[in-house]
């Protein structure tokens, strides 16, 4: 895997469609399991880049398959929801009503996102990526790239 093949435009696109619609079912599986209010679906886009940089760090030096790739993303994305969840609903862990612990280890052990939830994914990839292209234009992508380089040379 080459990082910044994983950061062209053309790849960043579809990555970020996926990180965002993996986050957003993740996040609406936390919020119906514990019937909270809802809170913002929306990623922070600095947050989901610095994840994806690490990703794709950690992976760099192996001939992963993609499909150890897409379970990965799919990990990052549930990880960063559960976190986001639990820095807008801190009462829940202190209460005792959202068990932290189990959730964590489902998403590690690939449980978390069962085949009802990559359906919803699968069905809505084609939207994610056409809002993504919107979004990263070749402006951006060379300053994500040039930021890459940056980090790289540090």
């Amino acid at each position: 895997m080459n990082l910044k093949d994983e950061f062209s435009k053309e790849k960043l696109t579809i990555t970020m469609a996926k990180y965002e619609m993996y986050y957003q079912v993740a996040l609406g599986n936390l919020i119906s399991q514990t019937k909270t209010e809802a809170m913002s679906y929306d990623i922070d886009f600095q947050q989901a880049l610095g994840a994806l940089y690490e990703l794709f760090s950690d992976l760099q030096d192996f001939n992963y398959a993609e499909e150890v790739i897409e379970k990965e993303l799919q990990k990052q994305a549930a990880i960063d929801a559960v976190q986001n969840f639990v820095n807008e609903h801190l009462e829940l862990i202190k209460e005792k009503k959202f068990e932290l612990e189990p959730t964590i280890n489902a998403i590690n052990d690939e449980e978390f996102f069962n085949p009802a939830m990559i359906e919803v994914c699968h069905k809505q990839l084609d939207n994610q990526i056409e809002t993504w292209q919107g979004i990263i234009t070749e402006e951006l992508s060379a300053q994500i790239m040039a930021s890459i380089e940056a980090l790289e040379e540090n």
